[in-house]
């Protein structure tokens, strides 16, 4: 197993976490730089929610912001590189 300086397996896509549909969804829309509003009203969740899924990818992914959760998401190939907007690797989701 390989681990990155965080300590996250990365010698698979996603390491040894995988998303839920929900939080796969949300990530995308936060990569797609969507409001917790924007993401509420077209999932139809309440914004606390939203915020409380991007809470728990980020401790995940110890990432202290979403730009941070984005970048960490990209670099672990949970995100997709080959498409816009951005996609979940279907690996990385249950």
């Amino acid at each position: 197993m390989d681990d990155d300086q965080n300590g996250c397996d990365v010698s698979r896509p996603g390491g040894s976490w995988v998303l839920s549909s929900v939080q796969g969804r949300i990530l995308e829309g936060v990569a797609a730089g969507f409001s917790s509003g924007r993401l509420s009203r077209e999932l139809y969740l309440s914004s606390k929610t939203i915020d409380y899924h991007v809470r728990v990818m980020s401790d995940k992914l110890q990432a202290p912001n979403r730009v941070s959760l984005v970048s960490r998401a990209f670099v672990l190939q949970i995100l997709r590189t080959d498409s816009w907007p951005p996609r979940i690797a279907r690996e990385t989701v249950d």
